[in-house]
C-alpha cells in the first residue's frame, strides 16, 4: 500500500512512522495502540499524508488533547503566517533558548547594497548572519537560489567591514539537493525541519519544548495576530509572562486569555 506525500512522491505506508511521531508527542502506550489500529482500518492505497495527519489528529484529540497539541509541530510552525516575520521571531527565540543572543530585522549597509538581515546571532564566540526561509505549506523546498543569495549577502556585508564569522540558512521545510551541496561546499550552516541530525529544527524545538503559540487550539487568526504583534510567539513566553502584561500588550479579552493559558500550561507540563 502506498501513500502520496505533499511533494507528490509515493512511498510505502509505514505505521512505524506514525508510532514514532505519537511517541515524540508524548502519547501513552494505550493511546498509540488505539490510534494506530484506527488509522490502519481506514488507510487505502493512494491516501495522502495530509489525510493521514488529519485522521491521526482527530483520533488524538478524542484520546489525549495535550498529545494532539504536541503532535503536529510542523503544521503549527507553518501556521505562523505568510509574511515570514513571525517565523524569524520564532527562530530567534529558539536560538536564544539554546544560548545565543539575537537581534531580529536589522538593516545593514553592505559594500554594494543595503540588506535587511533576518537575525544576527551571537554565541560560541562567533557572530552569525541568519537568513530564514519560511514556507506555509509542506512539499516546498528551499532551493539553490535562496542559498546563493544568502551567501552573497554574507559576502557583501563582510566586504563592507561587517563582522560576521558565519552564515546560517534556516527553513521550516526541506532544502533541495543543490542547496545542501552548496551549503556543504561553502561551510554554510543549514538547518531544515529534519536535518542536520540532532540539530534539526524539530530537534531544537522538541528538546526544550519550544512550541509556537500556533500549537494552541484556542489561538485562531485574530488571537495569533495579537500575540505575534506583541512578540509572544513561544508558548513558554506566554506562560512565563505576567498575566496583566499579556492582557495589556495583546488587548485580548480576559476569558480568551484564560483559555489560552490553560492550554499553554497543559502543553508545557512534563510528559
Amino acid at each position: 500500500m502506498y501513500v502520496v506525500k505533499a511533494s507528490g512522491e509515493r512511498e510505502r505506508f509505514d505505521p512505524r512512522k506514525i508510532e514514532r511521531t505519537l511517541r515524540r508527542a508524548g502519547a501513552g502506550r494505550a493511546t498509540r495502540q488505539e490510534v494506530l489500529a484506527r488509522v490502519q482500518e481506514r488507510v487505502y492505497d493512494g491516501i495522502t499524508t495530509a489525510e493521514i495527519l488529519k485522521m491521526v489528529r482527530r483520533f488524538l484529540r478524542e484520546a489525549e488533547r495535550t498529545a494532539e497539541m504536541r503532535y503536529d509541530l510542523k503544521h503549527a510552525i507553518m501556521r505562523l503566517g505568510s509574511g515570514g516575520f513571525a517565523f524569524e521571531s520564532y527562530f530567534a527565540g529558539v536560538l536564544e533558548s539554546h544560548g545565543y543572543a539575537t537581534v531580529v530585522g536589522r538593516r545593514l549597509e553592505g559594500r554594494c547594497a543595503v540588506h535587511e538581515v533576518d537575525i544576527i546571532a551571537e554565541g560560541e564566540g562567533r557572530r552569525m548572519l541568519v537568513e530564514c526561509k519560511y514556507h506555509s505549506s509542506p512539499g516546498v523546498y528551499t532551493n539553490l537560489k535562496e542559498a546563493l543569495y544568502t551567501y552573497m549577502r554574507f559576502l557583501d556585508l563582510r566586504e563592507a567591514g561587517r563582522t560576521f564569522h558565519e552564515v546560517w540558512l534556516a527553513t521550516n521545510t526541506k532544502a533541495s539537493r543543490d542547496a545542501r551541496r552548496f551549503a556543504r561546499c561553502r561551510g554554510m550552516r543549514l538547518t531544515t525541519w529534519a536535518s542536520p541530525p540532532r540539530r534539526s529544527l524539530r530537534d531544537l524545538v522538541e528538546g526544550k519544548r519550544l512550541y509556537p503559540v500556533t500549537s494552541l487550539p484556542s489561538a485562531d487568526g485574530e488571537v495569533l495576530r495579537r500575540l505575534t504583534r506583541a512578540k509572544l510567539v513561544l508558548v513558554r513566553d506566554l506562560v512565563e509572562s505576567d498575566r496583566e502584561y499579556v492582557l495589556l500588550v495583546t488587548g485580548l479579552p480576559e476569558s480568551r486569555l484564560e483559555a489560552l493559558l490553560r492550554e499553554a500550561e497543559a502543553l508545557m507540563s512534563r510528559r
